[in-house]
């Protein structure tokens, strides 16, 4: 069954910059090596910029469309994100916001 994932990262400001860099060398090759293998239907990060937004942190949405848990699992289990994600908390100054859900509707 397709899996849905909506997950809010926070980040202190004066770290952003460093977040995006370390996510494209280590994890957007991840999410293109998943895409060409059929695991992601879709996968985005996204700076978010509503008005939200508290003094000296950066919020991203991550959004992963995937065909089922199976792939959601082997991606969040694979030893090269673990690294990463190892580093990312480390500039977290709070938990993310992590929604796994099934679509309803989808055009």
């Amino acid at each position: 069954m397709p899996e849905n994932v909506v997950i809010i990262l926070h980040f202190r400001e004066s770290q952003a910059p460093d977040f995006e860099r370390l996510f494209e060398k280590e994890v957007l090759p991840l999410w293109r090596e998943f895409k060409a293998q059929g695991k992601f239907i879709v996968a985005s990060l996204s700076r978010v910029f509503d008005d939200h937004l508290r003094k000296g942190i950066v919020d991203y949405m991550l959004y992963l469309e995937l065909p089922g848990r199976r792939e959601h699992d082997e991606f969040v289990e694979h030893p090269p994100f673990l690294a990463f994600l190892e580093k990312a908390k480390a500039m977290q100054p709070e938990e993310p916001e992590v929604r796994l859900g099934v679509p309803l509707f989808r055009v």
